[in-house]
């Protein structure tokens, strides 16, 4: 009986595995290089965007506004105080300044008061004075025996009727004009006093 030959095939011998593995890795690698150089370029080319230099140029202003308002606010905060001072201090100047000023017409009224009171005497003299005139010229006029007599006396005594009047009158026209000057004496200080104080305000 023919027996069969068998026939055993031999295998090629097997690559190595190893270098195949080892090139995937390189080619591996080289990917991620390249992804990584894509990765860095966008990024480049977002940094170079207009619009990402738009949007840099707003916050940059953004922050430098910010900081200037600080400064503003904190320059503004301090103006604030100082005013804020100026006005308690002022305010209570402001007190003693009215108080001095009802002082000053207080006194401006009484030196009126007095002074009308002096003028008021000399006046009550000058018509007692008067009066005691008119009564020595009656007495005169009616003792006298002659019309000439009469009409010479009675042109005397409105001679010197006149004269008195004029004088007292005179005298009369100054006291008020020194009365007035006296009473305007206390508040022309306050005046003075006033432009002082609006002018340190200032």
């Amino acid at each position: 009986m023919a027996t069969k030959a068998t026939t055993v095939k031999k295998s090629a011998p097997k690559k190595k595995a190893a270098p195949k593995k080892a090139s995937a890795a390189k080619a591996a690698a080289k990917k991620t290089a390249a992804k990584k150089e894509q990765l860095v370029t966008g990024i480049k080319t977002v940094d170079s965007d207009p619009i990402s230099k738009g949007a840099k140029t707003m916050t940059k202003t953004a922050e430098k506004t910010a900081d200037k308002a600080k400064d503003f606010t904190a320059d503004l905060r301090d103006r604030a105080g100082d005013v804020l001072e100026k006005g308690k201090k002022f305010a209570a100047d402001g007190y003693e300044f009215q108080k001095a000023n009802v002082e000053a017409m207080i006194e401006a009224g009484k030196i009126g008061a007095k002074g009308a009171q002096d003028l008021g005497k000399t006046n009550l003299e000058y018509a007692k004075s008067n009066f005691g005139e008119v009564q020595t010229a009656v007495k005169e006029i009616t003792a006298v025996k002659s019309p000439t007599d009469f009409v010479k006396l009675q042109g005397e005594y409105a001679k010197k009727s006149v004269e008195i009047a004029m004088n007292q009158t005179s005298k009369n026209t100054e006291a008020m004009v020194k009365l007035m000057s006296d009473m305007f004496q206390p508040i022309s200080n306050r005046m003075a006093a006033t432009t002082d104080l609006f002018k340190k305000a200032a």
